[in-house]
């Protein structure tokens, strides 16, 4: 529990996403191993947190340790969540610019407005898929943000449950 939480993608979002993403599946692999890695890990802490309800003495260190797990979750949520904010902003605007392509540019005519949007969506599928991953696991790490309050909340009813079996 004492590690220090590595941010798994890079901190500069012009390294994270280009213009026009590379169609690479190994860095897609990698970021899905990645978050696959992260939610093991995540899970591991909280399921050892909730073992350390059981004695009375790991409470104490619980207590210590709880809040500075929760606090690092907290800031990795919202740090997914700024680069899904700058996910969506670019693929806005690739929306946009392929609209706008494909509306007045190209050759190729849609017999309608949705299968325009459909070839959009396939040309943007990268980014689509990068969105969605950053989206379910900052969805994820918000629910165990979630975990963590509960146990913090089962903490007190630990310590009374103790008092009480003590007859305080």
């Amino acid at each position: 529990m004492d590690e220090i939480l590595q941010p798994i993608i890079p901190d500069s979002f012009d390294e994270f996403i280009k213009e026009n993403p590379p169609e690479n599946k190994e860095r897609e692999d990698t970021m899905e191993v990645r978050f696959a890695k992260e939610r093991v890990e995540w899970t591991e802490k909280v399921k050892n947190m909730s073992t350390m309800m059981k004695r009375l003495p790991d409470v104490a260190e619980l207590m210590t340790n709880i809040y500075t797990e929760r606090q690092r979750a907290v800031e990795y949520y919202h740090y997914l969540m700024s680069l899904l904010y700058k996910i969506g902003k670019t693929y806005r605007k690739q929306f946009t610019e392929k609209y706008d392509f494909y509306t007045y540019k190209s050759q190729k005519r849609f017999p309608n407005e949705k299968v325009k949007e459909i070839q959009i969506l396939a040309d943007l599928s990268p980014t689509v898929f990068l969105k969605e991953q950053i989206e379910n696991h900052s969805k994820f790490i918000s629910e165990t943000i979630k975990s963590l309050d509960s146990i913090i909340f089962g903490i007190k009813n630990r310590i009374d449950i103790e008092n009480l079996l003590n007859g305080k």
